[in-house]
């Protein structure tokens, strides 16, 4: 939703985390890399200009971006974990661990734990205003960042 903020060097930093939460189960499934795929098209990438990064080369190639955008990935992450519904251990401590190392609150993460929660609550319900809805879910997300 807010990927478009990230510069060329964060955007790639952000696919490595991406990449690094999808495998952290140990198994790649084809929808993971199709979603991978996606992000690497919306934020105007190539898998050949995207360098490959470890967890901590990834964190310090971030670690002179602003919070905004640091929040901006940790929430996409979120939301990437959550995709199926919840997440299992290794999720929870991949992104325990990347919370410290952006210094994001506890109170932040379940701030953004519970946007999706009612986003998948609002994709799973019928509403007669689903615009106004889905704007006024855009407005939550940019109040949290």
């Amino acid at each position: 939703m807010f990927l478009n903020e990230l510069n060329k060097k964060e955007s790639i930093a952000f696919v490595n985390l991406v990449e690094a939460l999808a495998q952290i189960d140990d198994v790649f499934a084809q929808s993971e890399k199709e979603m991978i795929n996606e992000y690497i098209e919306d934020l105007s990438l190539t898998n050949e200009t995207i360098e490959k990064l470890t967890f901590e080369s990834s964190v310090k190639e971030l670690s002179s971006s602003t919070d905004r955008v640091r929040n901006i990935i940790y929430f996409e992450l979120i939301g990437l974990a959550l995709a199926d519904g919840s997440y299992d251990e290794k999720e929870v401590k991949f992104l325990n661990d990347l919370a410290v190392q952006f210094n994001i609150s506890t109170k932040k993460q379940k701030d953004f734990i519970n946007y999706f929660k009612i986003v998948k609550e609002v994709y799973d319900s019928t509403f007669v205003d689903y615009e106004n809805k889905i704007e006024s879910l855009k407005k939550s997300a940019m109040d949290l960042l």
